[in-house]
């Protein structure tokens, strides 16, 4: 069971540090083009691009502990989530309000009657590249998709969802793309400034919906299933006992045993047991048990030290 975990907690690693790189390099591409044409568009929908490579990260975070088990990718947050959590939104908050004035006054210049209140270019090949690599990411996100629902990844499921959740706004910047490529450049600050706002509305579904993944809530108080694991005969103790989720719904618990050593022939039936116990007291859930032989507590003996017994002096005849 716990090699399959790893097992499957390796493949959702690869999975999104893959993704990860392809991220950055859809960011990258439509950051250099943006800044090359002059197009508040392409800016706005790589804020965008960047809001899904955080998501990435967020769930790396979650699934890269080996001692996180698989669909509880919970733990806690640090100094360096926070710190990096408030620097992503600093940044982005800094970069979408940029965007917007530009977009603002790009619309303000054009009402005024200037010649050329737009000075966004593109051109066709532009259009191409950025197809292409916005299909790219979009075709690997399907695939991951697909292969989330048989590992059984939280984390992964968020940002798919997250991703795909968002793919209109990618379709909506290319359908721009091809706009401003017909010469209707009013299009670029009207679309950069929509898609900064849904970018930020996107940015608070990553907050709300993936930080908690990195928290760890107690479902069901220890003391409370170490009482029901102990009444399964053969359980000596339960230890070292978490909990996640919402009882009566799906909980998911982990917890270590200790199995008298008689019962250790028969310990994949206690686990069992003891599966069967929790559900039947909180309903569905999903199990991780560790099974170890119960050592004798040192206390329960006497060391005597090593000395010549001697008769006792009064010790009557026979």
């Amino acid at each position: 069971m716990i090699a399959a975990a790893d097992r499957q907690r390796r493949i959702c690693y690869r999975l999104l540090l893959t993704w990860l790189w392809l991220t950055l390099l859809v960011l990258g591409i439509e950051a250099i083009a943006g800044w090359i044409t002059q197009s508040l568009l392409l800016l706005a929908e790589a804020i965008h691009t960047f809001i899904d490579a955080f998501s990435t990260v967020l769930s790396l975070i979650a699934v890269a502990s080996p001692h996180r088990p698989l669909g509880r990718e919970v733990w806690g947050h640090g100094r360096a989530e926070v710190a990096g959590t408030l620097g992503v939104v600093t940044f982005l908050g800094f970069t979408g309000l940029s965007l917007i004035f530009a977009a603002l006054q790009q619309t303000a210049n054009a009402f005024a009657g200037q010649s050329v209140p737009f000075p966004v270019s593109i051109d066709r090949s532009m259009v191409y590249l950025t197809v292409v690599v916005i299909a790219l990411s979009l075709i690997f996100a399907v695939y991951v998709y697909y292969r989330s629902r048989y590992l059984g990844s939280l984390a992964l499921t968020f940002h798919t969802q997250h991703v795909l959740g968002d793919a209109w706004l990618s379709g909506t910047a290319i359908a721009g793309m091809i706009a401003i490529w017909q010469q209707q450049y009013w299009v670029d600050p009207c679309l950069a400034f929509l898609l900064t706002l849904f970018a930020i509305r996107s940015l608070w579904r990553v907050l709300h919906e993936q930080l908690p993944t990195l928290l760890r809530p107690m479902a069901i108080a220890p003391e409370a299933i170490a009482h029901v694991a102990n009444q399964v005969e053969g359980v000596t103790r339960c230890v070292r006992i978490r909990s996640r989720g919402l009882v009566g719904r799906q909980v998911w618990i982990e917890l270590h045993l200790a199995i008298h050593p008689e019962f250790l022939g028969v310990a994949h039936i206690v686990g069992e047991r003891v599966d069967a116990a929790l559900r039947l007291q909180y309903g569905p859930l999903r199990t991780q048990i560790w099974v170890e032989e119960a050592q004798p507590d040192p206390s329960a003996y006497l060391d005597y030290p090593d000395h010549q017994w001697s008769e006792p002096e009064n010790f009557p005849e026979s």
